[in-house]
């Protein structure tokens, strides 16, 4: 049986990937009847992106990102559109995306799963040109990412400091968001823009998205007092959120959202800036994924 190439690319930054046994568990439980594999750390962020697309070029099977939905983002980026998998460990805080695909949180096991894995293709999607594979926005989850972001602190403690902090002071703004033909203006609290279902945390936000229906799930939160959205949050743990009364939901193809600049954003995990207005797309069935089999 001919072994296939893998590189698993560490982020030593995030979550749990800070655990210096993370190679020790990869060297000990990867299959190397099936498997080739190395190695590489990443130094700053992008750096998984250009390791990545070494891979690539190199002609690699499959590229492991170690770490969390940040990590698993870069990675994915340098494989749409080719014929390099992508494997995940999750190692981060949230781990939102291999949540959702059912990875779990733990290294070992993980690495079982990729040891008896099978490839799905999935869609992928593009704000303003920059992919991303599970979540996107702006509002006021994004400006919370963006604080979370720019802070020492991480995991959960980061997120609720900081929705705690911002929920006293953000702006409600007025958007004009166009999906598809359909245009709707409205002030809103949140704007979430879904290929997969969850943040991390098992906070479900779409339960209706799915990764292969070519189709992006947008969520409206109308203007409400902020306390009422942050008590709403209970429903992320039932996958009801979408059927409380603070929420629309839409489904398209084409997204265009307009509003006062700059905008916080979101992709995902990851929060910034943009000056413009936001532009979401789909690109179906464009990244092959490992998951359990």
């Amino acid at each position: 049986m001919t072994k296939q190439k893998i590189r698993f690319i560490i982020n030593p930054f995030s979550g749990l990937s800070r655990k210096k046994n993370v190679p020790a568990i990869i060297e000990k439980h990867i299959d190397k009847q099936k498997f080739d594999f190395d190695i590489a750390f990443t130094k700053a962020a992008g750096h998984a992106i250009e390791l990545a697309k070494e891979a690539v070029e190199q002609n690699y099977d499959i590229v492991v990102a170690v770490g969390g939905d940040g990590s698993v983002n870069e990675v994915a980026s340098a494989l749409i559109d080719t014929k390099v998998k992508l494997g995940i460990l999750p190692g981060g805080s949230g781990n939102g995306f291999a949540m959702h695909l059912g990875l779990g949180r733990n290294i070992k096991k993980a690495v079982e799963i990729l040891n008896n894995s099978k490839a799905i293709t999935i869609d992928t999607c593009q704000l303003n040109g920059r992919p991303f594979v599970n979540l996107g926005g702006t509002g006021f989850d994004a400006l919370v990412a963006y604080k979370a972001k720019q802070s020492t602190l991480r995991g959960l403690y980061a997120y609720t400091k900081f929705a705690l902090l911002e929920a006293w002071s953000y702006p409600i703004e007025k958007y004009t968001i166009k999906i598809d033909n359909q245009e709707i203006t409205q002030e809103c609290l949140v704007i979430e823009v879904a290929n997969a279902q969850m943040f991390g945390y098992n906070f479900v936000i779409a339960p209706q998205a799915k990764l292969d229906d070519g189709i992006l799930d947008i969520l409206l939160v109308k203007k409400v007092p902020k306390w009422r959205y942050l008590f709403s949050l209970w429903r992320f743990f039932n996958a009801s959120f979408h059927k409380s009364s603070l929420v629309s939901t839409y489904a398209g193809k084409d997204i265009k959202i307009s509003g006062k600049t700059p905008m916080p954003v979101h992709i995902d995990g990851e929060g910034y800036h943009l000056e413009e207005d936001l532009y979401f797309t789909i690109k179906p069935l464009s990244l092959q994924v490992l998951v359990h089999k």
